[in-house]
C-alpha cells in the first residue's frame, strides 16, 4: 500500500532538502567545484516543488503553477550543473527556460496535455544531462566511473518521461482527485527513488572529482602547468615496468639559456613567462604518450616512450626551434634553450643513469654555444 499523498510528499521534501544541505556543505568546502552550487539549487527547488504538492488538496494553484514551475527549473538547473560539472559553457538563462514556459500559459491547459508537456520538457533536460555527463567521461577516457552511472541513470529517467509523455493522452487521469490517484503515488515515489540515488551520487562524484583534482595538483608545477619533478618519477617508473628488450625510449634534458641574466635584467616576471611559454611551446611539441616536467628553476625533462634517436632528436629540434620563435618577443630575443639527448635500451632499463648521460649532454651543449641539440652517444 502506498503512503498517502501528502506524507509521500512531505517525506520527499525532507530528502531532497536534507540532499541540498550535503550538497551546500561539500561546497562550502571546495567553492572552486561550481557545479555544486548549482546541484545544490537544483535540489532546493525540487524539494520546495514537493513541499508545494504535499498542499494541493488546501492551494491547488500553488501546486499545479509554482509546484510545476520549480520541478522544471530543478530539471534546469541540475543540467546546468552538469555542463559546469564538464568544463562546458554557462548556460543559465537556458536552465530557467522550462519553467517560464510552464508559467507562460501551459498550466492553463488540460491535465493530460499538462502532464505530457511537463514530462517532455523534464526529458530534454534529462537528455543533456545525460549528454553531458557522458561526454566527460569520455573526455577523461573513464576515469570517474560515478559519472558514468549518473549518466546511465540520468538517461534512463529520460527514458522513462519520454514513454510518459507519448503515453499520457491514453491514461485515464481524474484532475479532481489527481493528489491522491494511483498514478501520482507511484510517479511520485519513481521520481524520489530516481532523485535520491541522483543525489548521492552526485555527492560521491564531487568528492571523487574533489580528490582527483588534488591528486593533479600535487603532480603538477603551478607556474607552467606541466608535470612536476614527483610526476615524471612516476612516469619513469612506469616506463621501467613496462619495458621491453625491443622497444626503446628516450630522455631528453632541457634548460633555458641565459635565464639568471633574463631574471636580473628584465625582472622575475619576464622570466616566469618565459618560462610558461616554455612549457606550453615544448607541450605542443611532443606527443600524448610522453611526459614533460620542469625538474628544477629553469630545467624541464621529457619522457618519450616509446622513442629512437630520430624521433627522440627529430622532438628536441622541433622543440628548440618553436621555442625561439614564440619566444622571439621575450627579453630581446635572449630567450633560447640548449638540451641534452640520451636513449634507453633494454629489458632493464636504468632511467637514472640515463638522466645523468642526457645532462652530461645537456652540459656539452651549454659549452659549446648554448642554444643547440646534443646526442650523448655523439
Amino acid at each position: 500500500m502506498i503512503a498517502l499523498a501528502p506524507t509521500l510528499f512531505l517525506f520527499s521534501a525532507f530528502m531532497l532538502l536534507l540532499l541540498c544541505a550535503f550538497i551546500y556543505v561539500i561546497w562550502r568546502s571546495d567553492e572552486e567545484a561550481r557545479e555544486l552550487c548549482w546541484w545544490a539549487a537544483a535540489f532546493l527547488m525540487a524539494g520546495s516543488s514537493a513541499f508545494c504538492f504535499a498542499f494541493r488538496n488546501q492551494i491547488e494553484s500553488l501546486s499545479i503553477v509554482l509546484g510545476n514551475a520549480l520541478m522544471l527549473w530543478s530539471c534546469g538547473f541540475l543540467w546546468t550543473g552538469a555542463a559546469v560539472f564538464a568544463d562546458r559553457p554557462l548556460r543559465s538563462r537556458s536552465a530557467l527556460l522550462g519553467g517560464l514556459v510552464w508559467l507562460s500559459g501551459l498550466w492553463t491547459q488540460d491535465i493530460h496535455l499538462r502532464t505530457a508537456a511537463i514530462a517532455a520538457i523534464a526529458a530534454i533536460y534529462e537528455i543533456m544531462t545525460a549528454y553531458e555527463l557522458f561526454s566527460y567521461n569520455r573526455d577523461q577516457n573513464g576515469r570517474l566511473v560515478l559519472a558514468r552511472v549518473a549518466a546511465w541513470a540520468t538517461a534512463l529517467q529520460a527514458g522513462l518521461d519520454v514513454i510518459l509523455s507519448v503515453s499520457v493522452p491514453f491514461l485515464e487521469i481524474d484532475a479532481a482527485h489527481f493528489t491522491s490517484s494511483s498514478f501520482t503515488k507511484y510517479r511520485w515515489l519513481e521520481l524520489s527513488c530516481y532523485t535520491a540515488v541522483l543525489g548521492f551520487t552526485l555527492i560521491a562524484l564531487s568528492k571523487e572529482r574533489l580528490a582527483s583534482r588534488r591528486e593533479i595538483a600535487a603532480m603538477s608545477d603551478p607556474l607552467t602547468g606541466v608535470a612536476n619533478r614527483r610526476a615524471f618519477d612516476r612516469a619513469i617508473e612506469r616506463a621501467t615496468k613496462s619495458a621491453s628488450a625491443d622497444q626503446t625510449s628516450a630522455v631528453l634534458v632541457f634548460d633555458l639559456d641565459n635565464f639568471k641574466d633574463i631574471n636580473d635584467r628584465f625582472g622575475h616576471a619576464v622570466g616566469d613567462h618565459v618560462l610558461t611559454v616554455f612549457g606550453e611551446t615544448a607541450t605542443r611539441n611532443i606527443r600524448a604518450s610522453d611526459t614533460l616536467a620542469r625538474i628544477g628553476g629553469e630545467e624541464f625533462a621529457a619522457l618519450l616512450y616509446p622513442a629512437d634517436q630520430k624521433i627522440a632528436l627529430a622532438v628536441a629540434e622541433r622543440i628548440r626551434l618553436a621555442f625561439i620563435e614564440e619566444a622571439s618577443f621575450l627579453a630581446e630575443g635572449q630567450a633560447t634553450v640548449s638540451v641534452g639527448v640520451a636513449l634507453v635500451e633494454g629489458r632493464a632499463p636504468d632511467y637514472r643513469e640515463t638522466t645523468r648521460a642526457a645532462d652530461a649532454a645537456l652540459y656539452r651543449a651549454k659549452a659549446t654555444g648554448r642554444n643547440r641539440v646534443v646526442f650523448a652517444g655523439s
